[in-house]
C-alpha cells in the first residue's frame, strides 16, 4: 500500500502495539490455564494473506502479492486462474483446478473479509458436447441476489478464462436447450418479477453465444411443461439461479460485462456489444424525468411514535444542499443542530432518517454551518433559527415550522445509489462560483453585487418559486398601497393574504399592533419591483406572468436562483443506542452450574443447593469435555493439571468407546465427542478460586454461570477469570471476551476540544499539524482522523475502563504477570488498540482509539466501517408470516420489499439499516427445548451480501440457502444449538415444520452457491430470535450495531473451543485479525466518499440539468480516484465544516418517552406543527399499518392461545383438566391477555374522533371494536364519586 512518511510511521506503532499486546498474550496462554496454550487470532496483514488463511491454498498469498504489481485486481482474479492451471497450488484433477480457480478468483474480488468467501458457486463440473468435446457447467441456486452489479457475470468470466486455460471447450447448446432456457427464464419472471426481463431474441443470442454452460440448482415449486426430460438438463424443476445469472446478470449488466473483457483481451465475447447496440442492457435509473417525481415509499411502513418530518417534494421540508461535511457522507446526511431541536428532538445525534432520496436512509448528524428552521411563533413572528441554544429557547413557542431547514448530502451519495443528480437550494458556495466575491456585510452590498452582475446573494434570496405569480403581484400591490416604512422598518397591513405570502417566502418579519414589521426590506421591494418609495417601476408594464423566478428577475434586473431547489422528505427510522453486549440471560463465566443455579444460574445457589437434606450442598454434575494431562496421564476436565502440565482434549468414539484423536471413529463411522459427566464440587471450587485471587466472598454478591456447555470440545472457563469480570460488572460473550455494541457514523476529521484529549496526548499520537499544515497548538484546529483511529461514546469510555481494570487483575492475579493498561480514566486509554467488529463477520479489524464522542455513537473512518460485513438470508427463502388477518409465505426479499421499502440497491453503505414493520407480523419461533410458540417481527434488515451462500437440502425435500455466518439451529440430542451455517455438515438434524410440528429432519447435502443480488434479507424476531425459513427452523440477524473490544482481551480470552461445535467458530467470532486497511482492499462503498474542498460550478450546472453523477465525476475528487497513491488515505477535505460532532440531542424523545401513547401524542403534536406534513394522512397511517392490525392480530392470537405453567413454565394447547400443571402442580394462566389485546384501542378511537381519517378506516375501527367487546363484554361501569364531577 503506498503511504507517505507520516501514514508508515503511523502503522509501524499500529505494529508495534499489536506485537507489544501479542508478546503478553502469548505470555498468558503459555500459562496452560486456557483451552490453548497459544492465540487463537491468526493475523493478517492484507488482502492475500486474508485470502490464504481462508482458502487454505498454501502459497497463494505470495502469487496474489506479485500480480498485484503488474495489474488491476479484477485482472489478477482471472490470471490467478493460470497459476491454478499449471496446478501450482496443488490441485490434481482438472474439476479441482476449475473448483478452485473460480473461488480463489472469487475470494478476491470480495476483499476476503465475510468468513467463508470460498463458499461461492454450488458446484462445478464438466459435459459433454455432441461432436465429444467436454464443456465447463457452473451450477448456480435460486437466492443468488447478493454479489452485486458484475459480481454474477465475473464468475462466468473466470470460468471461462480457466476453460480456455485448461483447453476445455466452449459449451454448444442444442435447440431444445435454448427454448428451454426461454420458457424457464420467462416461467420464473412469472414466480419472482425478475429485475430484467430479457427479450426472446436475447436470451437466444446469450445462450447460443455464452462459452460457459449456465446450468442450476431447482429452487421454485413450479416445473416447467415444455422441453421436460432433457438429457443434459439434470431437472424440470424451474431453476431460479440460472434464470437470475442470465437474465439479471448477462443481460441487464452487459455493459460492464464487455468492459471487463476489452481489459482482458479475452475472445469469444464479441456478441455482447451486437446486443447491448440492440438495446439489450436497460435500466431505469437513469431516467431523470423519474427521479423529479415525488416518491413515498418511505412513508409506507409508518409505525406509531415515530415522526413524519416531510412529505415528499413538498414545500416545508428538508431543502438538498449540496456537500459534505467531516462527519457525512457514506450514509450519513447533516442537519442544523437547530433543525433537531425544533422537530422535538426526534432526530438525536445518531438517529436513522428514512429519507426520499438519493438512497432510502441515513444517519443523521449535526452540521451548523447549513441553514436551519423557519418557524413561526405563537406571537405571530417568524424567524430563522440558526443556533442549537436558540432553537433550544424558543422550542415550546413554536406555533408552527413553516421550513425544516437543509439537509447536506454529498455528491458521492448520489454517485453510491446511482441516483441522477437533483437541484440544489441555492447557497453561497454556489453563488461564490458565479461571480460573488465575497460574503455580503449588509443587505445594501448583496444588492450591489447583484447590480454588478452576480446572482443575488442566497442569504437575501427568497423562495419566490414556492409562490405564484399573482401572489407576487397581490403582494407588490399590497405593500405599494398600504406599506411604509418608518424608522428603517417596512410596515405592511396584518391581513391573511399578506402574513401568508410572506410566510411561503420565509421573510422574517414580526407583529407590531396591527401591521406586520419587516426589518430587511430591501431586497424584497427590489424583487417586488417597487422604489424605496414603495412606487411600482415600469417594469410591471411587459412582466411575464407565466414563471414566478422569471418575474422576480425581470422586475428586480438581478439573476435569482431558486433557494427552494428539491425537497427531501423523511421520517425518524431507528434511534441509535450504544451499550455492553449480552447474552441472554448475562453470564459472568463460561462455566457449567447447572439447573442447580437457579433461573439466575447463580454460583451461590448453585454453593447451596443439596439434592437431599442429609447430603452436603454444592455439588452438581455437569456434562464437560474430556481432557488428559501428557504428563502424568490424569484424566480431568481442567485446562492445568494437578502437575502443572497443560492438558489436551480427548476425542472418544461415543459408540464404542476407543479414544480415536480424529473427527470421526473409522471402526463405528460415527463422529467422535469429547464429553464426560462429572460431579463437580462448586461450593469447594468457588472458595479455592476466592482463595486463588485474594477476593472475600461477601465483595461478590452474584456471579453468574451458564446452564451448560454446547461446544465440541466443551471446555470449562477457569471460575477465576467470571470472580474478576463480576467485580468490574462485566459479562463474557460466548467465545470468551466481553464486548460493547454502538452504531457506526462516519467521520474524517476531528477537533481536539469535541473529543475530550488534550493536545498534548494528541502530539504524542502523532497528530502534529492540522489540516492546513499548521503545527497543533489550539485545541480547536481541525486534524484528518487517520484511518484506523476511532472515537467511542463516553460511555463506552468508562466501560473500556472497567474491561482494563479486569485484564490488568487477570494479569496479576490469574496468570501472574504485570499489569498493561493500568487505566483509572478514560484518559488513560486513549491510544490502546482495540479490535472492531461487525455482526455475523469472522474478521476483527485493529483500530486505535483516539478520543470519546458525546453522543451514544461511534465514530469511524469510512475505511473502518468498510472493512467490515453482515451477512443474512438470500432473498429468496421463503418465510411465512402472520399479519393478524392470515398467514401469508412469500420470499422474504419480497416481504422486505412490499412491506418495509428497503428493495433500492444502494440502501447501506455500511452493510446494514433496519426498519420497524409496517403493521405487526408475527412468525413461529422455536426455543432451544424445541417449544414453538408465535413472536413478534420487531424489525427487518437489509445487509450487504458476501460473494456466496451456502445451501441445505434435507432428506424430506427441503432447501435453505444463507449466508455462510448466518445462524442454523441443530439438534443436540433434545437441546437446539446455534452454530454458524459454515459449520453445518451432512447428517445433522435441523428442526423442520410440518403441519404446524416441529420434526428432526437430515441435512443430506451442503453445496455452495454464488450470490447475484447485493443485499440479503434478514427478521429481528422477539424473545428466541428465531423463524421458519423455507420451512426449517433456524436464527435470525443479530443487529445493526458494531461492536469493539479490547485488544488483549480477544488476544487472552478468545478460544474457538468456547464457541458452538467448531470449524472456524460461530458467528460474531475474531477468526482473524485485520491489522491494516487497505482502501483499495475495503467494501467499495468507502471509495465514493468524495473528499474535495468544494464542487466545481459544472456540478451545479449538472444538477440543473439531472445528469447521473458519473457524467460529473472528473469535476470532483473521490477517493476512488486515490487509489495506489499516498494520497488514498489522507490530505482529505470537506465542503462544508462543523462546529461540534456532538452538537444536538443526544437522545432521541422517542427514546426518553415511556409509553406508546406519549409517543403517538408527540408524534402528531409535532405533525401538526410542519407543514410539509399533513397530520390527518399521518394519524390514518398509523392506524391503518400499525393499530388496527395490531388490534386484529392480538385479538386473533387470543383465540388460538395457549396456557403456560407460573412454576416450570410448560405450555399446554388447552387448559388441564385438573386446572392445574400435570408437571409440577404449578398454577396455569393464558399466554395471551385481555390488555394486550386492547392496548391499542383507545388510542385508535381517540384519533378517530380526533383526526379528519376516512370513513372506511373508521367503520374498520367500529367492527373491530365490536369484535373486542364480543370477546372480553363491556368493560364494567365504574362508580363515580363526588370528585369526579370537581
Amino acid at each position: 500500500m503506498e503511504v507517505s512518511p507520516a501514514t508508515a510511521r503511523y502503522l509501524d506503532n499500529l505494529t508495534a502495539g499489536l506485537a507489544s499486546a501479542m508478546e503478553l498474550a502469548a505470555a498468558a496462554r503459555a500459562r496452560g490455564l486456557d483451552p490453548r496454550t497459544e492465540i487463537e487470532i491468526p493475523i493478517a496483514s492484507d488482502l492475500a494473506d486474508r485470502v490464504e488463511a481462508l482458502l487454505g491454498y498454501p502459497g497463494i498469498a505470495a502469487r496474489i502479492r506479485e500480480l498485484e504489481q503488474q495489474m488491476s485486481r479484477e485482472e489478477v482474479a482471472l490470471r490467478i486462474g493460470d497459476d491454478f492451471a499449471a496446478k501450482m497450488f496443488g490441485e490434481t484433477t482438472t474439476e479441482e483446478i476449475l473448483d478452485h480457480a473460480i473461488r480463489g478468483a472469487m475470494a478476491l474480488l470480495t476483499e476476503g473479509v465475510v468468513a467463508a468467501p470460498t463458499e461461492g458457486i454450488a458446484k462445478v463440473s464438466l459435459g459433454k458436447n455432441d461432436d465429444g468435446t467436454d464443456y465447463l457447467k457452473i451450477y448456480y441456486a435460486g437466492p443468488i441476489r447478493s454479489a452485486g452489479g458484475t459480481a454474477q457475470a465475473l464468475s462466468v468470466l473466470v470460468g471461462d478464462y480457466v476453460r480456455q486455460a485448461l483447453g476445455i471447450g466452449r459449451y454448444i447448446p442444442r435447440p431444445e436447450e435454448v427454448e428451454r432456457y426461454i420458457e424457464e427464464i420467462r416461467q420464473y419472471n412469472n414466480i419472482m418479477s425478475l429485475q430484467y426481463l430479457p427479450s426472446e431474441k436475447e436470451l437466444r443470442m446469450i445462450i447460443t453465444n455464452c462459452p460457459v454452460c449456465i446450468d442450476g440448482e431447482p429452487t421454485e415449486q413450479q416445473e416447467v411443461s415444455g422441453y421436460r426430460n432433457l438429457e443434459r438438463v439434470e431437472t424440470n424443476t424451474v431453476r431460479g439461479g440460472m434464470a437470475l445469472v442470465v437474465a439479471e446478470g448477462l443481460a441487464l449488466k452487459a455493459p460492464k460485462i464487455l468492459k471487463n473483457v476489452r481489459k482482458m483481451k479475452m475472445a469469444g465475447w464479441d456478441w455482447l456489444e451486437e446486443m447491448i447496440s440492440g438495446g439489450a442492457a436497460k435500466s431505469g435509473d437513469d431516467d431523470a424525468g423519474a427521479a423529479i417525481k415525488p416518491k413515498d415509499k418511505y412513508l409506507r411502513d409508518l409505525i406509531g411514535g415515530r415522526p413524519v418530518f416531510s412529505y415528499p417534494m413538498r414545500k416545508g421540508g428538508f431543502r438538498l444542499r449540496l456537500g459534505r461535511s467531516r462527519n457525512t457522507g457514506f450514509a450519513a446526511a447533516g442537519l442544523n443542530p437547530a433543525t433537531m431541536h425544533i422537530l422535538g428532538d426526534f432526530l438525536a445525534v445518531g438517529t436513522q432518517m428514512k429519507i426520499e432520496r438519493p438512497g432510502k436512509a441515513a444517519g443523521i448528524v449535526p452540521v451548523d454551518s447549513i441553514q436551519g428552521p423557519t418557524v413561526k411563533l405563537r406571537s405571530g413572528e417568524v424567524r430563522r433559527v440558526d443556533d442549537a441554544a436558540e432553537a433550544r429557547h424558543i422550542a415550546g413557542q413554536v406555533d408552527e415550522i413553516l421550513d425544516a431547514g437543509e439537509i447536506l448530502i454529498s455528491f458521492g451519495e448520489f454517485m453510491e445509489n446511482n441516483h441522477p443528480l437533483m437541484p440544489p437550494c441555492y447557497c453561497e458556495e454556489w453563488w461564490l462560483l458565479e461571480g460573488g466575491t465575497r460574503h455580503p456585510e449588509s443587505e445594501l452590498a448583496a444588492i450591489e453585487f447583484a447590480l454588478d452582475g452576480a446572482p443575488l446573494h442566497p442569504d437575501y434570496t427568497y423562495l419566490w418559486d414556492d409562490v405564484t405569480p399573482a401572489d407576487i403581484a397581490h403582494l407588490a400591490d399590497q405593500v405599494s398601497a398600504e406599506g411604509r416604512v418608518e424608522n428603517g422598518v417596512l410596515m405592511l397591513p396584518d391581513t391573511p393574504e399578506v402574513k401568508a405570502i410572506l410566510e411561503e417566502l420565509l421573510v422574517p418579519h414580526r407583529l407590531s399592533g396591527d401591521r406586520i414589521a419587516v426589518s430587511e426590506y430591501l431586497a424584497l421591494l427590489a424583487c417586488l419591483g417597487l422604489t424605496l418609495q414603495l412606487e411600482k417601476r415600469p417594469a410591471w408594464q411587459d412582466a411575464p406572468l407565466e414563471n414566478s423566478l422569471d418575474l422576480v428577475m425581470h422586475l428586480s434586473g438581478f439573476v435569482v436562483r431558486s433557494r427552494a431547489g428539491t425537497r427531501v422528505g423523511g421520517r425518524m427510522g431507528r434511534p441509535g443506542k450504544s451499550k455492553q453486549r449480552e447474552m441472554k440471560p448475562p453470564p459472568h463465566s463460561l462455566f457449567p452450574i447447572g439447573d442447580e443455579g437457579g433461573s439466575r444460574r447463580s454460583f451461590q445457589a448453585a454453593c447451596s443447593s443439596r439434592p437431599r437434606s442429609n447430603t452436603d450442598g454444592g455439588i452438581i454434575e455437569a456434562e464437560v469435555g474430556e481432557r488428559r494431562c501428557p504428563a502424568c496421564g490424569t484424566f480431568t476436565y481442567k485446562n492445568l493439571c494437578g502437575c502443572g502440565a497443560h492438558t489436551l482434549p480427548v476425542l472418544r468414539c461415543p459408540k464404542c468407546g476407543q479414544e480415536i484423536g480424529k473427527d470421526q471413529c473409522p471402526r463405528c463411522n460415527v463422529a467422535t465427542v469429547c464429553l464426560q459427566k462429572v460431579s463437580i464440587n462448586v461450593k469447594t471450587e468457588y472458595a479455592a478460586a476466592l482463595e486463588n485471587l485474594g477476593v472475600r466472598d461477601s465483595a461478590i454478591t452474584l456471579l453468574k454461570g451458564v446452564k451448560g456447555l454446547i461446544s465440541r470440545e466443551r471446555p470449562v472457563e477457569p471460575i477465576e477469570k467470571g470472580i474478576l469480570r463480576a467485580l468490574q460488572n462485566l459479562y463474557v460473550f460466548k467465545d470468551g471476551t466481553v464486548r460493547y455494541d454502538m452504531i457506526d457514523l462516519p467521520l474524517t476529521h476531528f477537533r481536539p476540544d469535541e473529543v475530550g484529549v488534550p493536545i498534548e496526548r494528541l502530539l504524542e499520537l502523532g497528530y502534529t499539524h492540522d489540516i492546513y499544515g499548521r503545527d497543533l497548538t489550539s485545541a480547536d484546529q481541525v486534524l484528518e482522523l487517520r484511518h484506523q483511529d476511532i472515537l467511542v461514546s463516553e460511555d463506552c469510555g468508562e466501560w473500556l475502563v472497567r474491561v482494563a481494570k479486569f485484564i490488568d487483575d487477570l494479569l496479576v492475579r490469574f496468570y501472574g504477570l504485570e499489569p498493561f493498561y493500568r487505566a483509572e480514566r478514560p484518559l488513560d486509554l486513549v491510544g490502546q488498540l482495540l479490535m472492531g467488529l461487525a455482526p455475523h463477520t469472522s474478521a476483527g479489524v485493529l483500530v486505535r482509539l483516539i478520543g470519546f464522542s458525546k453522543a451514544a455513537v461511534g465514530y469511524g473512518h469510512p475505511f473502518f466501517h468498510a472493512a467490515k460485513r453482515r451477512n443474512c438470508f438470500a432473498g429468496d427463502t421463503e418465510i411465512t408470516v402472520f399479519s393478524g388477518r392470515q398467514w401469508m409465505t412469500m420470499p422474504i426479499r419480497q416481504f422486505v420489499v412490499e412491506n418495509f421499502d428497503v428493495a433500492k440497491p444502494g440502501l447501506d453503505h455500511m452493510g446494514t439499516f433496519y426498519s420497524d414493520p409496517r403493521q405487526p407480523f408475527s412468525v413461529r419461533s422455536i426455543d432451544s427445548h424445541g417449544k414453538v410458540s408465535m413472536k413478534r417481527v420487531t424489525s427487518v434488515s437489509v445487509h450487504r451480501a458476501p460473494a456466496h451462500l451456502i445451501r441445505f437440502a434435507t432428506r424430506r425435500g427441503k432447501i435453505l440457502t444463507v449466508t455462510p455466518d448466518h445462524a442454523m439451529l441443530v439438534w443436540d440430542t433434545d437441546y437446539l444449538k446455534k452454530i454458524r451455517a459454515l459449520e453445518v455438515k451432512v447428517g445433522d438434524r435441523v428442526p423442520a415444520e410440518e403441519g404446524g410440528l416441529v420434526i428432526s429432519d437430515e441435512v443430506v447435502a451442503r453445496e455452495t452457491v454464488q450470490a447475484l443480488d447485493d443485499r440479503v434479507y434478514c427478521l429481528t424476531v422477539a424473545e428466541n430470535h428465531t423463524l421458519v425459513a423455507n420451512g426449517i427452523f433456524c436464527g435470525q440477524c443479530d443487529g445493526d450495531e458494531d461492536c469493539v473490544m479490547l485488544l488483549l482481551d480477544g488476544l487472552i480470552n478468545f478460544s474457538r473451543s468456547y464457541l458452538p461445535e467448531t470449524r472456524g467458530g460461530t458467528m460474531d467470532a475474531p477468526l482473524v485479525l485485520t491489522t491494516r486497511i487497505d482502501p483499495a482492499e475495503v467494501d467499495k462503498e468507502s471509495l465514493n466518499v468524495d473528499v474535495c474542498d468544494h464542487y466545481p460550478i459544472e456540478v451545479y450546472n449538472g444538477c440543473l440539468a439531472y445528469a447521473h453523477p458519473k457524467d460529473l465525476d472528473k469535476f470532483v475528487d473521490r477517493v476512488e480516484r486515490r487509489l495506489g497513491t499516498p494520497a488514498q488515505v489522507e490530505g482529505f477535505f470537506f465542503t462544508h465544516p462543523t462546529t461540534n460532532i456532538s452538537a444536538g440531542p443526544l437522545e432521541s424523545t422517542y427514546t426518553k418517552l415511556g409509553t406508546m401513547l406519549e409517543k403517538l401524542e408527540a408524534e402528531l403534536d409535532l405533525a401538526k406543527k410542519i407543514r410539509a406534513v399533513d397530520a390527518d394522512d399521518v394519524a390514518e397511517r398509523v392506524l391503518k399499518t400499525h393499530f388496527i392490525r395490531d388490534l386484529q392480530g392480538n385479538l386473533n392470537a387470543f383465540s388460538k392461545q395457549k396456557v403456560r405453567c407460573m412454576k416450570c413454565n410448560a405450555k399446554y394447547r388447552r387448559m388441564p383438566l385438573a386446572g392445574k400443571c400435570t408437571r409440577c402442580g404449578g398454577n396455569v394462566i393464558p399466554t395471551v391477555h385481555e390488555g394486550s389485546v386492547k392496548k391499542y384501542l383507545d388510542m385508535s378511537r381517540n384519533i378517530c374522533e380526533t383526526y379528519a381519517i376516512s370513513e372506511y378506516t373508521k367503520q374498520r375501527m367500529d367492527v373491530l371494536c365490536m369484535q373486542i367487546e364480543s370477546t372480553f363484554g363491556q368493560p364494567p361501569e365504574r362508580q363515580l364519586g363526588l370528585a369526579d364531577f370537581m
